[in-house]
């Protein structure tokens, strides 16, 4: 039962941190009224004050969305995932002999962000997902925010659209993911036996893509000046609540399993298109992708392509993208742009 409580209570925002806090003025309280030993209680407290509230910073949600997509070229699905709810938007025809692209859109992005980069694909009579990711564009807001659950709600979309029939489980299935989305995309490829019909995968097309938490844990041990010797207690804080979010999946105990190739990767032929002065995500996270086909024996299904007229952020239309995509595409399974 005290087990239950506490994991209730590591999987809402605030609580722990409140929770510290008052017990800490209760301490110091006790420390006057009661005896000075108690100092020692309240001095504790606040130490798992700043600890709880900093852990829980590795779980924010985005403060702000991108708009809605609202457009009557795409049909909107509200998806029941959970207690929440996650939105998805298909075309209004689903041509059955004609591949599906799921397509993913990064932090602090949405669905409507990725609609010049599905124009590609409709072009060429494909059938195409977007998503917005857990509080993202319409989708409910979560109270902490994990790419293990996004991945999750990810799922959950694509099995519900297969059930309501707007998902072919014949035709090969493409996957196109930007920053997040390539990080989301990878677990999914870790996780695809969970799509109930067990897709073909066709390729996968990883834009800028993140493809660990290791850096990003760094970054905010940065930003909070967070002291090094507190950096491991905050580690094993973040792990349990990371746990904690995501019941029902395997347990992780080292940050190196939120990075691939452990996180997940791909096994099927893989674009990937990276901006050359990633201002977001540097250099690091598209070289450990590199490295992990090289030492997997794969290094001939990856094609990488580096940008210098591209950015992280901010080109949800590119001429020269769109060119390598469809190079590729018809490189890959000898796709013309008219199939």
């Amino acid at each position: 039962m005290i087990r239950l409580i506490w994991r209730f209570l590591q999987t809402r925002n605030n609580v722990l941190p409140c929770f510290y806090g008052l017990l800490s003025i209760a301490f110091a309280i006790g420390s006057f009224l009661i005896h000075p030993i108690l100092l020692l209680g309240s001095i504790a407290s606040i130490f798992f004050t700043y600890v709880e509230t900093v852990t829980q910073l590795s779980f924010r949600a985005p403060k702000y969305r991108k708009p809605l997509l609202e457009d009557e070229s795409w049909v909107k699905t509200v998806h029941n995932i959970g207690s929440n709810q996650i939105l998805s938007y298909i075309p209004p025809t689903h041509v059955k002999s004609k591949p599906t692209l799921l397509l993913v859109h990064g932090w602090t992005s949405g669905a409507s962000r990725m609609v010049g980069r599905a124009e590609l694909f409709r072009s060429r009579g494909w059938n195409v997902i977007l998503v917005d990711l857990p509080s993202h564009g319409g989708s409910s807001r979560v109270q902490k925010w994990t790419a293990e659950y996004a991945t999750t709600s990810v799922i959950g979309v694509m099995n519900q659209l297969y059930s309501l029939g707007h998902v072919d489980g014949k035709n090969e299935l493409f996957y196109y993911g930007h920053s997040m989305g390539g990080f989301i995309g990878l677990r999914l490829s870790e996780r695809r036996n969970e799509l109930t019909w067990k897709p073909v995968f066709g390729g996968w097309i990883l834009e800028s893509p993140m493809t660990g938490y290791t850096e990003i844990f760094d970054e905010t041990n940065r930003i909070l000046r967070i002291p090094k010797a507190l950096q491991r207690i905050v580690l094993w804080r973040m792990i349990s609540q990371f746990n904690d979010l995501n019941i029902g999946r395997p347990k992780i105990s080292r940050l190196e399993q939120t990075d691939a190739p452990i996180w997940g990767m791909t096994s099927e032929p893989t674009l990937l298109i990276q901006a050359h002065n990633d201002e977001r995500l540097g250099d690091i996270h598209y070289l450990r992708l590199e490295d992990a086909f090289q030492k997997s024996g794969n290094g001939h299904l990856l094609t990488s392509n580096i940008m210098e007229d591209l950015r992280h952020s901010g080109c949800a239309i590119h001429e020269r993208r769109d060119v390598v995509v469809n190079q590729w595409l018809d490189k890959v399974r000898n796709y013309s742009s008219s199939d």
